[in-house]
């Protein structure tokens, strides 16, 4: 590991340590470094940790923005990626301000995220308080031919008020790494993010935190949570879908882990916790049967919809006949319209012959 640039040691600490890990995301670190540069709280600096990342396209992106971040951006670079928890350690053992914040590189802030956030954790009210989080925004967004950016939609992503509910902390993470700060002491309890962890270290990070104290809740969505998907002509390892897929399976395992680690030292808790589990398993069993009939109905429903789209299809081709068939008439009436138009004078004629027609018929002998 090598480092280009790093605070003065005769400058004054800034209050807050950014924490940001990228590895060849040209196209979205300028969002986030835009981000941190827009923040009304300037009090910060950014350890930006290239992780295994081409470096001299890293180095010459960054010149542009040297000049602006001055004396706040150390940059350290990794020779070999170390993944996304070891590579937060790097940037964590950097720095010793108060407060940290992890920045994704494909992330962003509300301009007014970090001044919400220290004064909560500033406030001696909320001393109690390791950590404060605020709502978000998630942003589903494609990358199209050329690196333009499009944003597709978004929602908030909102908590419960006050403080986080630890309950729901154990069942998943109830907020992005983005809308977190904590408090540095918190690592000398709890110890750095699980660097043997794929997957999910910020969860398991928040869970030990949770065993210490609580972490507070801004109800305004000061972040952005930006859910790439992956195009044809876009690849990325950290596309929403490559990231659902690992989380998944490794929500699974930092579960079964933490049960093994409960167990190992609370192993007579194994019966209580087979009695306290079995509702939960046999409602897992209803919801398992309903699914099955669920699936049973959607099977039907969808030989039902086939069924009607064939109709809708006889259906088509019929009117398309009768369509047919109507203009044919049409022709018809039209051509004997023009006929009986065209014969009227023959028709007046024959009539007015009629007492000549009379004498010739009885000429003839006919009555």
């Amino acid at each position: 590991m090598t480092l280009i640039s790093s605070k003065n040691s005769s400058d004054t600490s800034a209050d807050v340590a950014i924490i940001m890990r990228t590895k060849d995301r040209h196209l979205l670190l300028p969002r986030a470094l835009g981000s941190v540069l827009l923040q009304k709280f300037t009090n910060w600096h950014l350890y930006l940790v290239n992780d295994g990342g081409e470096r001299e396209e890293l180095d010459k992106q960054l010149e542009v923005y040297q000049p602006i971040f001055g004396k706040r951006l150390t940059v350290l670079h990794n020779e070999k990626s170390l993944g996304l928890a070891a590579a937060l350690n790097v940037a964590l053992a950097a720095g010793s301000e108060e407060f940290v914040a992890v920045h994704g590189d494909g992330d962003s802030w509300d301009p007014a995220f970090l001044i919400n956030t220290v004064l909560f954790l500033s406030d001696p009210k909320k001393a109690t308080y390791l950590g404060v989080a605020t709502d978000c925004y998630v942003i589903d967004e494609v990358i199209e031919e050329g690196g333009v950016i499009r944003e597709t939609r978004r929602h908030v992503w909102a908590r419960e008020k006050g403080v986080t509910d630890y309950t729901k902390m154990l069942c998943s993470n109830t907020f992005a790494p983005i809308c977190f700060l904590f408090r540095r002491s918190v690592i000398s309890q709890i110890g750095l993010f699980d660097a043997s962890l794929p997957a999910l270290g910020d969860w398991d990070f928040n869970i030990r935190l949770m065993m210490k104290g609580d972490i507070g809740h801004i109800c305004k969505p000061l972040a952005n949570y930006h859910y790439l998907h992956e195009t044809d002509w876009f690849v990325d390892d950290n596309t929403a879908a490559k990231r659902e897929a690992a989380y998944r399976l490794q929500s699974t395992f930092l579960q079964n882990r933490l049960l093994r680690s409960f167990l190992d030292k609370q192993p007579e808790a194994l019966g209580f916790l087979m009695t306290l589990l079995k509702p939960i398993r046999e409602t897992h069993e209803r919801i398992g049967h309903t699914q099955h009939s669920v699936g049973e109905l959607q099977h039907h429903v969808h030989y039902l919809d086939r069924r009607i789209d064939e109709l809708l299809s006889i259906n088509r081709r019929l009117a398309s006949q009768m369509s047919v068939v109507v203009s044919e008439l049409e022709q018809v009436r039209t051509v004997a319209s023009w006929q009986k138009k065209m014969l009227r004078p023959v028709h007046k004629v024959w009539r007015s012959a009629l007492p000549v027609r009379r004498v010739i018929a009885r000429l003839r002998g006919r009555p």
